[in-house]
Order: structure tokens, then sequence, then C-alpha cells
């Protein structure tokens, strides 16, 4: 039986993510269909949409999954009308309180039953690297460590990005008819992230970068096509990338150099320097297009995205990830209402 609420917490995405998608089909054995979606964050709640949603029975749905994100951003206010909710609960929703950090108010943590409260760590930096050769070996590869030095440097420190990294990397090489010695070195992972005319979210995030819509859309539809276009771990990864840069912008508006804040670049908490010389002058760029509250709106809009692409057919989710792009890169966040469905490859936006 799926509980009224839940908190779920930690920085540890993939495994986060999972869970979320776990209660949801849970739900969906027990009402004996689709629950009702809704996702708030803490700024959006000022004239009670949260606890409406909560309340009020739906005419679509028997029960209601609402998803409350950045709970470490909630007001005392908000806190004390949760607490008091979370002492009567409603019988016909489901309450996802969720956060990156690892602890929240807490009145919060003491009002949900510790059997409903689960914290996702992050993997241990004395892990990753067995783990990673661990993956190679069940492919019957064997990884340098320089090879898993440079691999877990680009990849994001959660266990969904970095497996699907791995899969996607141990696909290329065993597409290579040459190579019989399973062996994975440096310039292996060199040549598929950086060099490998195989779009990924990494060319992805650098035409976003740049500015660029037309080969951002391009780029989207290469992947789409190759099969690597799914929107959980598309957008996760571009979540990533511009925590990253978020991280850069926060240190410069500090009065951190440049270069300073690129060797202390960060995602949620943990270290990732950019060191490469086309790294640098691409993450240059991005912080010249886009400012700290554009990349706050951008962080926002993807994890709305994250959710309506889920909820939306998978006939659906390609108009929704090219609107997206076009709000990243011509609004900088800003939302703006665009039929669903157009196909913003055949427009020409400038």
């Amino acid at each position: 039986m799926v509980a009224p609420v839940y908190l779920l917490l930690g920085p540890e995405a993939g495994d986060k993510g999972q869970r979320i998608k776990d209660i949801r089909a849970e739900l969906r054995q027990q009402i004996g269909g689709e629950p009702e979606l809704h996702r708030f964050y803490p700024f959006e709640t000022e004239n009670g949409e949260l606890f409406s949603a909560l309340d009020n029975n739906s005419l679509f749905s028997d029960h209601r999954l609402v998803i409350l994100s950045q709970a470490e951003d909630l007001s005392a206010a908000l806190t004390a009308q949760l607490v008091e909710y979370i002492g009567h609960p409603s019988s016909t929703a489901t309450l996802l309180i969720v956060s990156n950090e690892t602890s929240v108010s807490s009145k919060l943590m003491s009002a949900v039953p510790k059997a409903q409260t689960e914290i996702f760590w992050e993997m241990f930096e004395n892990r990753k690297a067995d783990w990673v050769r661990t993956f190679f070996r069940k492919a019957g590869m064997m990884i340098g460590n320089n090879a898993v030095d440079l691999l877990l440097d680009l990849v994001e420190n959660n266990t969904q990005e970095l497996k699907n990294t791995c899969s996607q990397l141990i696909m290329f090489l065993q597409s290579d008819p040459q190579r019989q010695d399973g062996q994975v070195t440096e310039d292996d992972v060199d040549s598929y992230i950086y060099h490998s005319r195989q779009e990924s979210v990494f060319s992805l995030f650098e035409h976003i970068a740049r500015g660029e819509l037309e080969r951002s859309l391009a780029t989207l539809h290469v992947l789409a096509r190759s099969g690597q276009g799914e929107p959980v771990p598309l957008i996760a990864g571009l979540v990533w990338q511009f925590r990253r840069l978020m991280s850069i912008q926060m240190q410069r508006k500090e009065g951190t150099s440049f270069s300073e804040a690129l060797a202390g670049a960060s995602v949620l908490g943990q270290k990732s320097p950019i060191r490469r010389k086309k790294d640098q002058e691409l993450y240059a760029k991005a912080c010249d297009r886009y400012s700290l509250d554009d990349i706050r709106r951008i962080i926002a809009l993807l994890s709305d995205y994250d959710i309506r692409t889920r909820e939306m057919g998978s006939d659906m989710q390609q108009p929704l990830l090219e609107h997206c792009l076009y709000l990243i890169i011509e609004k900088k966040g800003i939302r703006t209402t665009i039929p669903v469905g157009a196909s913003f490859s055949s427009l020409r936006i400038r």
C-alpha cells in the first residue's frame, strides 16, 4: 500500500528518480489506472495551488500524485502548512516532498514517518572507479586507470548518467570491427566524448551554450533517430551541465576570477573542475550568454519538462523537447505559450 506522504532526499538523481517511478507504478497498480500528476516548486505555491491539488478530487483520476521539488527552499509558513497537512493527509492523494539536500526543515522531517523518509546518497568517491571497472568487465572489457579518471571527470555523479554513458561507450567500441583486444584507453574515452561523430547530450549542450537553435534541434533529431533521445537521461544531462555552469556564475558573482571558477566548478557539492581548453572556451561562451538568473530559470524549466515528457505519449515527447530548447536558447528560460505539436524544425526562428 502506497503511503500518503514520502520525503525523498539526497543528490543521487538516478536512484531517486527510479524511486519516484516505482511509487507511481505502485499507485497505478493500487488504483487500477494512471494517477493524475502534479509538480510544484516552493515559489509556485503562494496562492495555495499545492493544497488545492492535494485536497480536491479530480474528475479524471481516482488518485493524485503530487511532487513538491526543491524542498530545501520552503518558507517557514509553507513548512507549517505541510506539517499540518501531513498530520491529516488526503486519502486520494500521495505527496512526494523532494530535495537534493540530505536534510530539510527539522519540523518537516519530524512530521514524515521514518519509514517514508529516504536519503539517496551519491556514490562514494572511492567506489566510483571500481563501479566503472566492474561495469566494463561484465561487458568483457578492461578499462585503464587514466580512462576511468577521464570518464568520471566528464560524467555526472549519479548512477543513472554513469550507466548510460558507460553503456553507450561500450556500444561505440564494440561497433568497431577492428577492436579485438577489449582494452579501453583514455584515447577511446576522449574519442567517444569529444571527437566521435555520434551526437550526445554533450554536443547538444555545446550548441545550447553558443545559442545555436537550429543546430540544437538537428542534434536532438539525430539523437532521436539513433535511439539516444530518451527525454529522461537527456534532460538529466542538460540539468547537470547547467548546474555546473551555475556554480561558475555563482563564484564569479562573489568575485572569483573566471579561471579560479573553472577550477572550482561543482555539481550539487561534488567537484567537477573544467580543465580542457576546449571546455573552458565553451563555458566562457555559455557564461557570456546565460546570466545566473537565466540559469536558475532554465534548471526549473528543465525539471518541469522532465515531468511533462513523462506524462505525454512518445509521439508528443519530441515536440515538447523542441519547445524546451526554444525556450532555453531564445527566451533564456522565460516561458511562452507555443502550441504543443508544432515542429520547430520547420520554423525559421532567428
